[in-house]
């Protein structure tokens, strides 16, 4: 069935791209876009090996070839951004934004709504949370959804029996005892530009928040104090003297190489891969993931992507052809089958397979998971953040100046990029 479901899929393509005309190929097959390029933008990861792997299908259906570009997620917003600002023409058709981008980019893409309205594209088929924090903003639809997890940890089995800890005193003091004989507690991607999501779902999860529904920042509370001294324990006690350095690559190795009870970062970007893979992992059958502890909200950082079309690109048709196309359902059950990448569309959640494995849990955590702001100050206020836990974490500065510098931090952020007017701050 999934084979004959693909087949007609491609074929609605082949009729939609044929009403557009174009040349046509030694069997007759209309090759609409013959002669174009298209060049998509992604981060250097599994969304953009799918990318890579759709391309040439893509090209034999439409004509046009495809060029893929990747960075990495720590230099993607800073291309992508110059590139949207820097004039008429944009060197890339279509670019797959991180949801925290949104507010920012929002000026330079484009309103999807002509080309949903036009081939009548369902948007009831995304979880609402996924879709209101992804590819959606001021009730203008800029993007579609194509790739979401929730903040989760993976965990060895062997050594945590009865799951996660409810309370994070409670897994602190597991993970610290389990630190021994050359074994640590866990491992958390800390590195420039991640360690501030950590902190950020210690604080909800806690309770906490960066600032009120009317933008007062309110970072300096017992929830902030609490978080950060939970991390600087865990650095402390329970993690390797290296892990502040250490980023999603060198977290998913210690923990696959059987060196930590827990892997605290976004599981899809290798673990869900390889853990049973005895090539790769030491550890089969000894793994699960979970949801993180509740404390008192239980709410978890959103990781999630939505394929945009820049306002300057030449080739829009081209491109929403291109996005359709990522995002159906039988390519988004392909990419989780070949690159386990976590589909946001509801009914991939709802299929045996999924619903009846262990990562069931993480569906549950999609409909509250949350970004940190969206709006244009994001990027400055999440830097800012960065900088002063690691700088808490490394001892040098201590837990008054910390909170300090990050209240700073992020009032300096809103000064430079004021809200605009009517957006309430959600994220509380």
């Amino acid at each position: 069935m999934k084979r004959v479901a693909f087949v007609l899929t491609a074929l609605v393509l082949s009729v939609s791209l044929a009403m557009a005309g174009g040349t046509k190929d030694a069997s007759g097959s209309a090759k609409p876009y013959a002669g174009k390029t298209l060049t998509v933008l992604y981060m250097s990861s599994v969304y953009a090996d799918a990318a890579r792997q759709m391309a040439k299908e893509f090209e034999d259906l439409t004509g046009a070839k495809v060029d893929v570009v990747d960075f990495p997620y720590v230099t993607l917003h800073e291309k992508a951004l110059l590139d949207l600002t820097s004039g008429a023409t944009s060197a890339y058709d279509v670019v797959d934004v991180a949801s925290q981008w949104d507010g920012e980019f929002f000026p330079f893409l484009t309103d999807l709504a002509p080309f949903i309205k036009k081939d009548n594209y369902d948007m009831s088929v995304w979880i609402e949370n996924v879709f209101n924090n992804c590819g959606k903003w001021q009730n203008t639809v800029i993007g579609i959804p194509n790739a979401n997890t929730p903040q989760v940890f993976a965990y060895r089995t062997d050594l945590f029996p009865n799951g996660i800890p409810d309370t994070w005193d409670a897994y602190r003091k597991k993970a610290i005892e389990l630190t021994k004989n050359g074994m640590y507690g866990a491992t958390i991607s800390e590195a420039p530009g991640q360690l501030g999501g950590v902190f950020d779902y210690i604080l909800w999860s806690m309770g906490g928040a960066w600032a009120d529904e009317n933008w007062n920042v309110t970072i300096n509370s017992p929830e902030a104090r609490k978080a950060l001294t939970h991390l600087y324990e865990m650095n402390k006690k329970a993690m390797h003297p290296a892990n502040l350095t250490w980023g999603i690559e060198e977290s998913s190795k210690a923990f696959l190489d059987g060196k930590a009870a827990v892997c605290e970062t976004w599981p899809t970007l290798g673990i869900t891969q390889n853990a049973d893979n005895p090539a790769k992992s030491k550890i089969v059958g000894k793994w699960a993931l979970s949801v993180i502890p509740h404390e008192k909200t239980g709410v978890t950082l959103l990781s999630a992507w939505d394929l945009a079309i820049p306002k300057s690109s030449k080739n829009k048709e081209l491109a929403w052809e291109w996005i359709k196309m990522y995002t159906s359902a039988e390519k988004q059950q392909k990419f989780y089958e070949d690159f386990r990448i976590f589909s946001p569309r509801k009914a991939f959640w709802e299929q045996p397979s999924i619903k009846n494995s262990s990562l069931y849990p993480l569906r549950k955590a999609l409909d509250t998971a949350n970004m940190w702001w969206r709006i244009a100050a994001s990027v400055e206020a999440d830097t800012a953040l960065n900088t002063a836990i690691s700088a808490y974490l490394s001892d040098q500065a201590d837990l008054e100046k910390t909170i300090k510098t990050m209240e700073e931090g992020l009032k300096t952020a809103l000064k430079n990029s004021p809200p605009e007017k009517g957006i309430k701050n959600y994220n509380r």
